[in-house]
């Protein structure tokens, strides 16, 4: 489970901008030697458990043409020093999995675990910052 002192990210949003923004604060977080826990619901949850996480799909006024100029790496990839460091965790939210229609399996299968409410709300009570984006 989370450690105590940590940066708490409460991740809704699907869209693009908002995987970057998850992304680059969990990585940055995470270099700066800081655990990161990223509660996944709705939106993103549906696009990290269905691999969409990396999908070049920005709204205007980006566009995916600027993006691959600027060689913007795979966000999947942002979050992997982390991950691999043990740094950066993702859970999902088990009502927003249910309610997205996800397979169980499959997306426990890419989250560090599945979590209900109680779980979050003692994770929010520890946590040193809570960002919801």
């Amino acid at each position: 489970m989370a450690s105590d002192g940590n940066l708490l990210i409460l991740a809704h949003g699907g869209s693009w901008d908002r995987r970057f923004q998850i992304s680059s604060l969990a990585a940055s977080t995470a270099a700066a030697g800081r655990a990161v826990d990223v509660a996944l619901f709705f939106a993103a949850l549906r696009a990290w458990a269905t691999g969409q996480w990396d999908v070049l799909n920005p709204e205007a006024p980006l566009q995916p043409a600027r993006l691959a100029e600027l060689g913007m790496p795979p966000l999947t990839t942002l979050l992997e020093p982390g991950r691999s460091q043990g740094l950066v965790r993702l859970y999902a939210c088990s009502a927003s999995l249910r309610l997205c229609g996800l397979d169980a399996a499959a997306t426990q299968a890419r989250v560090d675990a599945i979590l209900g409410w109680q779980s979050f709300s003692r994770m929010i009570e520890g946590a040193r910052s809570v960002v919801t984006l």
